[in-house]
């Protein structure tokens, strides 16, 4: 009960909270744990009837349920969820689950011939976060000094930032044309570092 407190107060003082004493503590966590413990054990048997209904290999989304509740009430609401909103260029269908994975210490020039040659898609645009990283209407001496480098040796070259040893993956955005020159909605690339 000594760590609560202690813990407590820390945290109270970083907020400017005012501080407990051991009493007044044991108070207050006297009434959260039993409604932890509830609604633990709620939500733990309602994930289970779900992973049920995945193990028997359900494919209908109309036989699952979205489980919303609030002991306090009582309220427990349930619903069907919602299937994602399916996208399409040429004949690929994605939703917002899907990605390209892409892994292996490539060149931008690398990342743009396998879009170009696999998915008949011309990248118009790439970012990761808020930095830019290629774009069409940059300078010629730019994009030619660029898509000669290492994507992780180009990022790290835009965001002037290091990239961390526990990164082990970078999002990159992308903006495409199909074949006819026309804008064409894509997953995100799930670039691997190596």
């Amino acid at each position: 009960m000594d760590f609560i407190t202690a813990c407590s107060n820390a945290r109270a003082s970083s907020y400017r909270i005012a501080a407990a004493n051991k009493h007044k503590t044991k108070l207050i966590a006297g009434k959260i744990i039993p409604a932890i413990a509830t609604t633990t054990a709620v939500v733990a048997g309602l994930v289970s009837i779900e992973m049920y209904k995945m193990i028997q290999g359900l494919k209908d989304v109309e036989k699952y349920k979205n489980a919303f509740l609030n002991l306090a009430l009582p309220f427990y609401a349930f619903s069907e969820p919602i299937l994602a909103p399916k996208n399409k260029y040429y004949d690929v269908e994605w939703t917002l689950w899907d990605r390209y994975d892409i892994q292996g210490d490539i060149t931008l020039q690398e990342l743009l011939d396998i879009f170009e040659n696999e998915h008949k898609l011309e990248i118009s645009m790439l970012s990761q976060g808020v930095c830019m990283l290629y774009a069409f209407f940059m300078p010629a001496d730019k994009r030619k000094e660029r898509c000669g480098m290492k994507l992780s040796a180009l990022v790290e070259l835009v965001t002037k930032k290091k990239l961390p040893a526990h990164k082990r993956a970078l999002v990159l955005e992308i903006c495409c044309n199909d074949s006819e020159g026309e804008d064409v909605d894509t997953p995100y690339i799930n670039y691997s570092l190596p």
